[in-house]
């Protein structure tokens, strides 16, 4: 299977079927791939052959996937931005990848964005335009080039790219439709919908948009205004016959919490599928309950990986065995080993590393061989090299089934996003009168690394600074100028001093004690 042939064979037999749809926006397959082609032809045109990255800025219009297709049929990876970002955000990513070009989709481009850009309406111009010469296979990324690259949280402050080939998300994209093979055998007259949440800066995305796409189904996409009010979202699910849910529990459980949240809402859903964060029995059971035509599928994979490389059906048969939920069993042609602190295979049973060997691990941070070498590698085996990552995960192995224990270190999952607690800490000491800062997340009730929340214990420049909840104000106010909002922590305490360890570092143990 590859995905744009998928794509571009979809076009051919039935451009016609709608592809995706966002508010009063609706893009077929035929639409997808003129509009890519005409849009591809002009990105070829205008880049060098190095085969550069692309960032795409957008939020959910449909001309966001004619961008990401553009990009990687002119040979070149795409880096999905949300409009959400702050400048200082997009500034840096643009200066990470070394992109030449920023490609802006149906949203207005805020000032100080540095670099060349192109603007939402020269991109619609250029998609409705033909090309004098036409784009042709040999232009395209290649099976082992990156086809996007997904920036996420960094300990140091700076935005770590994460490669992901062609073959690779091809490969994931196939093992994706084994998952929801049941709702896709439906027939051609009634393609599946699935539905997007997440935005396409965010990996979970690429679940919903690949296995949408390589299916010939339909992409059914809400935006953050929608998830602000549910009765907006809820007058949405209404509407779209919903077949595949795809998001992260924590946005589940909200929705969760309206008692009309029911099959009656969406009587065409037959799969719930889950990555991202850890999925809680409690979510599981009343998903089941409530819509009892419904499988739901608890999934396990970090960026690094292609969003996911386990799953298992969450049915009340696993209810009933576990305390908390396994994440599953590998997909085929991957192979998870757990590790001990010397980087030696542990047997069944035994807690450790997570580290992943497969076709699907990523080609490595981009330009950040120092980083690397720290967690990327390759094993020989029978069928020959495979390429690992070193998760940083903690999990045991368990008759076959992984189990998710938490992390190993200061990274976390917070709502789905994968979060580098120093990001924040660095940030935060940027702003005046900042001089030290510790963030920790807060579990939800039950524990099992679910977390509800981030706080942070900021530690002041002099006696004339700022407190209280005013400052705190200020202080969000200022970090979320250089950090996305799902990044910034909920309550900031101020302090005179932290607490430090022997070796000059701040106690984090000791810090949580003084404000709990």
């Amino acid at each position: 299977m590859d995905l744009i042939n998928a794509v571009l064979s979809r076009a051919e037999t039935d451009p016609g079927r709608s592809c995706v749809r966002w508010r009063e926006h609706e893009l077929t397959y035929g639409e997808l791939a003129i509009r890519s082609g005409n849009l591809g032809a002009a990105l070829r045109d205008r880049l060098s052959a190095d085969r550069s990255p692309v960032v795409v800025y957008g939020h959910k219009h449909p001309s966001m996937i004619v961008a990401f297709l553009a990009a990687v049929r002119s040979g070149h990876p795409y880096i999905p931005v949300d409009a959400s970002f702050p400048v200082d955000r997009v500034n840096s990513i643009l200066a990470e990848s070394e992109s030449p070009l920023l490609v802006a989709v149906g949203e207005p481009l805020p000032d100080g964005i540095t670099g060349v850009t192109l603007a939402a309406s020269e991109v619609e111009h250029l998609a409705d335009t033909a090309p004098a010469q036409p784009l042709s296979p040999a232009d395209e990324v290649r099976g082992d080039d990156p086809f996007y690259i997904i920036f996420t949280s960094g300990s140091t402050g700076r935005p770590k790219g994460v490669q992901i080939s062609r073959d690779s998300l091809n490969r994931f994209a196939e093992w994706g439709m084994t998952l929801v093979e049941e709702t896709l055998a439906s027939g051609p007259q009634r393609p599946a919908v699935f539905l997007n949440q997440a935005p396409f800066s965010f990996d979970l995305s690429v679940m919903d948009l690949a296995i949408s796409l390589a299916s010939g189904s339909t992409l059914a996409c809400v935006d953050r205004d929608h998830i602000a009010s549910l009765a907006e979202l809820f007058g949405v699910l209404r509407l779209e016959p919903i077949t595949v849910w795809v998001s992260t529990p924590s946005f589940a459980d909200l929705c969760l919490g309206d008692s009309s949240f029911t099959h009656e809402l969406m009587p065409n859903v037959r799969e719930f599928l889950f990555c991202g964060e850890t999925l809680a029995i409690g979510t599981a059971t009343a998903l089941l309950e409530r819509f009892p035509a419904a499988r739901v599928i608890n999934t396990y994979g970090p960026t690094e990986s292609t969003v996911a490389v386990t799953s298992v059906v969450v049915d009340k048969e696993v209810l009933a065995r576990h305390t908390v939920l396994p994440v599953g069993a590998a997909k085929p042609g991957t192979e998870i080993i757990i590790w001990d602190e010397s980087g030696e295979s542990l047997p069944e049973g035994e807690r450790g590393e997570i580290v992943i060997a497969g076709d699907t691990v990523s080609l490595g941070y981009f330009g950040r061989p120092d980083l690397n070498a720290a967690v990327f590698g390759t094993l020989n085996g029978p069928s020959g090299t495979t390429r690992f990552y070193r998760t940083g995960d903690a999990g045991v192995l368990q008759e076959g089934m992984l189990h998710f224990l938490g992390r190993l270190d200061y990274q976390v999952k917070l709502h789905g996003y994968r979060i580098e607690i120093e990001d924040i800490e660095a940030q935060l000491q940027r702003l005046p009168h900042v001089r030290r800062a510790v963030v920790f997340p807060v579990e939800k009730s039950g524990g099992a690394s679910i977390y509800s929340h981030l706080e942070a214990i900021v530690q002041t420049a002099g006696s004339q600074a700022p407190r209280g909840l005013s400052a705190m104000v200020g202080v969000k106010r200022q970090l979320r100028e250089l950090v996305p909002d799902y990044m910034i922590p909920k309550i900031i305490h101020f302090v005179d001093e932290l607490p430090m360890t022997a070796n000059g570092k701040a106690d984090r143990k000791a810090a949580r004690l003084m404000v709990s």
